[in-house]
This record gives C-alpha cells, structure tokens and sequence, in this order.
C-alpha cells in the first residue's frame, strides 16, 4: 500500500506570457505536456503564469503542486519502476530521502492554496463536483509526497483514504465523472495488495478497501474514458500490470505513452525494465542501447539522463543474456564514468570480479574487490566485497 498509494504523475520564457492570459486552456495543455516530458522547470513557469493569472482555479494550483513533488521524486531517484517493485521498500539503492525545508514548504503551501481555492467552491455550493475532485487530487498529492518523500505511511494512508473518500462522493453525483476512478482504483488495488494480516490491522483503523480486482476495474475505466486523469491512471497501470505480471498490457501502455511523451526517457527506461522482468534480456540490452543512443545524440532530451545510470543496467541485461564480455566492457565504461554514483561503480566492481573469478583469474577478482573497499558505499556492499576477497565467487 505504501509504495502504491502515491499517483504516478509523471524552458518555461517570458514570450509565453501573451499565449498563457489568451488562453488558459491551451496554457494547461502545454504544462501538462511538458510535466509528462519531465521538463520540470517549464512546466513550473507554466502554472505559476496560470495560478498568477486564475488563483480561484484549483486545479492550476494542483498542477503546479504536483510539478513540486515530481520534481523532488525525480532528484531523489525514485521516479522509476523499479521503485514500485520493492516488496518491503519504495526506492532503490541510489534513491534518497532528503528534502529541503524550503522545497517541502513551497509544495505544503501550494496545496493549502489549491484546498482553499476549493473549500471557497465549495461553501458556494457543497455538491460542485469540480471543487470536490480538486480537493481529492490536493489530499492525493499531499499523500503522495508523506509516502514517497517521507516515508511516512500512516499520514499518507490517512490522507489517501480522504482523498479516495472526496472522489467516492464525486462519482456518487456524478457516476460519469472517470477521472474520479484513478484515485479510487489506485486506493481499492493498494488496499487490496496487503497480506491478509495486514489488511485486518489496516481494517481495524478504518483504512479498508474495496478489493484489488474493483481498483484494477476502476484504474482501466479511467484510463479509456477519463480526459483529464486518463494518463495517470495509464501510469498506474503500467506498474499495476507489471505487479500482476500482465506485461503485455504494460508493455502496451508503455509504446502508447511514449508515442505521446517522447522526452519522457523514463517511459524508455521502464520498457528496458519490464523486458528484464519477462527475461528478455536480449531485448531489454537493445532497449538501454537505443537510450544510450539517444543520449550520445541529443535526442529528445535524453542529455538529460546520467549515461552511466543506463550502462549499468545494460551491462546486467548483458550479464543475464550471459554475454559476459561485451558485460565486463560494458561495466568498465561504468566504474570509468564521470558521472557514476559511487554505488554503480562498487556493484560494477563487484560484477567484474566475479566474473574473473568464474574465469579463474584470481588477480584480477581482487582487483575489483579491492577497489569497492575505496569507494564511499553503504558497509553491506563492502561486507559483500571483503567476503569475495576471503573466499573466492563460486568456491564451495
């Protein structure tokens, strides 16, 4: 529940000024589609423009606090699949967790202005659906970065179970109102996902669910008929489905969705990753190769990514088509890197002795044995390294 409670939402000038006070729609649309492309910073000027220009509209006030927590998921390495895979851990080893006082603050307040906005509607007219399902997508955000952010579950849930109640209530006046269904479903799958135990503990504070199969239903309904929620609950869905191991239809979702948002190299990043789980290593060495390509070519945006980051995970790919050369030159262009995270480099390391050890070439092992224990890593990966150096990869 704690991983899958969040929403996966997914060069701003002053010469966009005229365009955003002519027409706000449009304006929207143009942020929108540059936060799907993780162009943080022109999404950003986007809806500050709009929230600038039309402070009583929510849902630009939501928009630019959602920009907020992308933005931080994105620094702290955790807008990815593999960081909803973990069964006991959202993240992965180079995910952080720090955030500053004044990034937390400038995400809390937008999402106090996109509720007052709201609650303002609402004491109008306490069944305006739009206000209610602006103020569900305020408690789903702020949700969102207590799970991701903070790692604090029990906030989050609570929060969560708001916002699913505010978009229950919203569908009940107007049962055609899809978009309403992704934080339902989301809800309902994550509830649904807890063992048996665990559900019976999160019943007993009031945080029960409809079942996983009903979010599933919901998360689907939402992607076909939703307009403004429809590529979220697609995002959802495409980590639903690998969850549930129907990679087909994530894989499916993930061509659509990179069709439409090509600078979205974490959509290509994701491919990559569901081709590993299907044990396609073949194709999931090809996917990271074209990324690798795009990198060197400026395409796209993807000079945005650290190339060092896609080598290490083609290299795995290599490893586990049992292409051990082209792996070990592979992982050489990672521990070489300028960019490499001092973790890539020590599990890089930690490959190539194995694989040398496998070889028999003892000297060489201990070589890259020897080099994770100078390098600033966590002390697991450098117990994993000084128990190679005593007993050799595969001795019995």
């Amino acid at each position: 529940m704690r991983r899958l409670l969040p929403t996966l939402l997914i060069l701003g000038c002053l010469s966009a000024r005229p365009l955003l006070a002519a027409d706000p729609h449009q304006a929207y649309a143009e942020g929108t589609n540059q936060l799907y492309s993780l162009d943080f910073a022109a999404a950003e000027a986007s809806f500050r423009f709009l929230v600038r220009d039309y402070p009583d509209n929510p849902d630009y006030w939501n928009a630019l606090a959602s920009t907020y927590w992308l933005k931080i998921l994105y620094n702290q390495q955790k807008l990815n699949m593999e960081s909803f895979s973990g069964k006991d851990r959202f993240g992965t080893m180079e995910s952080k967790d720090s955030v500053s006082e004044a990034e937390e603050k400038q995400l809390r307040d937008t999402i106090d202005k996109a509720l007052a906005v709201a609650d303002a509607m609402l004491k109008k007219d306490p069944k305006n659906t739009r206000a209610l399902y602006a103020k569900g997508a305020s408690y789903a955000t702020l949700a969102s970065f207590e799970a991701t952010i903070q790692r604090a579950w029990l906030s989050a849930a609570r929060k969560a179970k708001t916002a699913r109640n505010l978009h229950r209530e919203v569908l009940k006046l107007d049962p055609n109102f899809n978009d309403a269904r992704t934080t339902v479903g989301i809800y309902n799958y994550a509830v649904g996902s807890l063992s048996w135990g665990t559900r019976v503990l999160v019943g007993m504070v009031g945080l029960g669910g409809d079942g996983k199969e009903s979010g599933i239903k919901d998360l689907e309904t939402a992607a076909a008929k939703g307009t403004r929620a429809a590529v979220d609950a697609k995002m959802l869905l495409i980590v639903v489905y690998s969850r549930e191991q129907q990679y087909d239809k994530a894989r499916k979702l993930l061509d659509e969705l990179h069709a439409k948002y090509p600078r979205n190299f974490m959509l290509e990043m994701s491919k990559a990753s569901l081709y590993a789980k299907m044990k396609r290593w073949d194709l999931s060495a090809q996917t990271y190769r074209q990324i690798c390509e795009k990198i060197a070519a400026h395409k796209d945006g993807y000079e945005r990514m650290r190339i060092e980051k896609v080598y290490y995970e083609l290299a795995n790919s290599e490893f586990q088509a049992q292409k051990f050369d082209e792996a070990a030159r592979t992982f050489t262009l990672v521990t070489s890197g300028a960019t490499a995270t001092p973790s890539e480099k020590a599990n890089a390391h930690l490959w190539m002795g194995r694989m040398s050890d496998s070889r028999h070439d003892r000297p060489d092992a201990l070589k890259h044995y020897n080099a994770v224990l100078g390098l600033e890593v966590d002390s697991e990966i450098k117990s994993d390294a000084q128990r190679l150096i005593r007993k050799p990869f595969g001795s019995p």
